[in-house]
């Protein structure tokens, strides 16, 4: 049991050493050379270039360079492991470039490829574990309240009110999913879906209700949609002004005055028309004592 400790012993020192004389005699190195475009948009492709250099005295017998579980909104053209032929001298160089797409549901923000480079010999390899950076930029939408209008322009109680937001994007971005809601006391719609709205687009939000009070209200106001940023909600306030109902003490003293002239029109006529027959009648008396001294003086 002790000799074969002894022999255990002796053979893990080997390994030691040789580790050590593999770690002193290799050197290799990796490094992202170039980033183009420096600014990457959404669905856009760009190129990552990553140096290899040797800057030992030993040439490796295997060297690989290894992508590491990257980002799943991007594509990737290239293999992710690749074999590097061999380095054969100190500050020998090898250059690879890949080539790579942003997805179109790429997210904005930073990204992060992590690496592992491997070098040395089959069973005795070495490794570096890195990461690459990446900036993807996206366009963000800016949404408000162009303008406002009211069908009718000043509504009384118990109207039904046709009221009209024009959302405007003033972003460089598209907004996507475009929901406006209004939260007011009436019975009617409270929710309008514009869709999308593409830079300096602006689209209709209408909702219709009945107004049954009078009165100065202000009404919350919010704004939902989706950019290259994410979900976004934007809230803000508008005002609507609702008049007294029209009173009916207007219509009642017109209804009277028509009444009023209609029997002081009737009285007159009335009144006329027994005047003139009064004077008919007369004349007729006066026609028939005409006719009888006619015939008294005939007699004569």
């Amino acid at each position: 049991m002790i000799k074969r400790g002894i022999m255990l012993a002796f053979v893990f020192l080997f390994l030691l050493n040789s580790v050590s004389a593999l770690s002193e005699g290799y050197c290799v190195t990796a490094e992202v050379s170039d980033i183009s475009p420096s600014s990457i948009g959404i669905g856009e492709e760009f190129t990552i270039g990553v140096q290899i250099e040797n800057c030992g005295d030993e040439t490796p017998e295997y060297v690989s360079f290894e992508l590491l579980n990257p980002p799943v909104d991007i594509e990737i053209k290239e293999p992710l492991i690749i074999s590097i032929s061999t380095l054969a001298y100190g500050n020998s160089e090898r250059f690879l470039t890949y080539h790579i797409k942003t997805k179109a549901d790429a997210q904005p923000g930073i990204h992060v490829i992590k690496t592992r480079l491997s070098y040395g010999e089959k069973g005795y390899l070495l490794s570096n574990d890195d990461e690459i950076t990446f900036n993807i930029i996206g366009d963000k939408a800016e949404l408000g309240i162009a303008s406002l209008k009211t069908d009718p322009v000043l509504p009384r109680e118990e109207d039904t009110v046709e009221l009209t937001m024009r959302i405007e994007n003033t972003g460089d971005g598209t907004a996507k999913s475009v929901g406006v809601y209004l939260e007011h006391p009436f019975q009617g719609l409270k929710q309008s879906f514009i869709g999308a709205l593409d830079s300096d687009e602006d689209g209709p939000a209408v909702m219709t209700f009945i107004v049954d009070k009078a009165g100065e209200f202000e009404f919350p106001v919010t704004i939902s949609y989706k950019d290259d940023f994410g979900d976004n909600e934007i809230k803000t306030n508008i005002n609507l002004n609702v008049l007294k109902k029209k009173s009916n003490i207007g219509i009642i003293i017109l209804t009277v005055l028509i009444i009023a002239i209609l029997g002081a029109g009737t009285y007159y006529f009335l009144k006329t028309k027994k005047s003139k027959d009064k004077i008919i009648q007369q004349l007729l008396k006066g026609n028939d004592s005409g006719e009888k001294n006619k015939k008294s003086l005939k007699k004569k």
